[in-house]
């Protein structure tokens, strides 16, 4: 039959027996035999389920500023080019121009040229560093999922369900000076048998004769 045992210990479990099956029950495959007190696994959850939420909407807005600081600067990228367009167009104007305004002109063509290049140049290390910052983000928030479902494993750990469909059997715990079946409210120390559900189809019986 399937064998039911205390789980881990430590300060995540009290291993104490909070609902429990009545002996003798007849239960399918997958039912819910026992319940060990999980109060402070369910508070953990919640706390990351928060702390989930929170980091979720943290990066979506950092994607939403990732993209706005993206668009920014190809503004300023297409109004750099434009600037570089219409210096070259000025210099067109040169034969007409007096010698001081001819300076002025090539200056401003210098001028739009560095402007551009520079914006060109700070694009590639935006890209990069936007990136960076996202992937960082999103590890912090997939390190998050994992304890999440550590936490949501521990909780689900804390209920026992059958194995097997067939008939509970609780073992036996020393009580108050004397042996006694298992029941609902007992401490279960980590490792420690205390139910089994067995095939009453097909039993094996060990047993002391005369």
């Amino acid at each position: 039959g399937g064998g039911f045992g205390g789980g881990g210990g430590g300060g995540d479990f009290t291993l104490v027996l909070q609902q429990l099956i009545k002996p003798g029950s007849l239960v399918k495959q997958g039912d819910t035999v026992a319940e060990f007190d999980r109060q402070y696994m369910l508070l953990r959850l919640e706390d990351y389920k928060s702390t989930m939420e929170t980091a979720k909407a943290q990066l979506a807005q950092q994607r939403a500023n990732l993209d706005l600081a993206r668009y920014v600067h190809n503004q300023n990228v297409e109004k750099a080019k434009a600037a570089l367009d219409k210096a070259k167009l000025d210099m067109k104007t040169l034969p007409v121009l007096s010698a001081i305004d001819q300076e002025r002109v090539k200056l401003a063509l210098e001028e739009a040229e560095a402007q551009y290049k520079q914006q060109v140049a700070e694009g590639k290390f935006i890209d990069e560093q936007e990136k960076a910052q996202l992937r960082y983000a999103e590890l912090e928030f997939k390190a998050l999922e994992i304890e999440y479902r550590r936490a949501q494993s521990n909780a689900d750990r804390m209920l026992a369900k059958a194995a097997i469909s067939g008939m509970t059997v609780m073992q036996n715990i020393f009580r108050g000076g004397e042996m006694a079946q298992i029941q609902q409210g007992d401490q279960i120390y980590p490792g420690q048998f205390y139910m089994q559900v067995v095939d009453p189809n097909s039993m094996i019986i060990n047993a002391t004769v005369n």
